[in-house]
């Protein structure tokens, strides 16, 4: 296994990471919020953000290993 790959790479891949946990949070938070109206939809898409987010880098290191 080899990593060498240069920066740019790396960035996209970031930003992508970024982007589609920020979104599906923000889809996941709308959802959560026609079930739950008197929760915050900011604390529920940072959650859902951070869940997602989590979930893509477990998902990336498995498929690494």
């Amino acid at each position: 296994m080899t990593f060498q790959t240069d920066l740019g790479s790396y960035v996209v891949l970031f930003l992508v990471w970024v982007v589609s946990a920020s979104l599906t949070g923000f889809l996941l938070a709308l959802l959560a919020r026609r079930i739950h109206p008197s929760l915050s939809l900011l604390r529920l898409w940072a959650f859902y953000s951070v869940l997602m987010g989590f979930l893509a880098a477990v998902v990336f290191l498995v498929g690494l290993f």
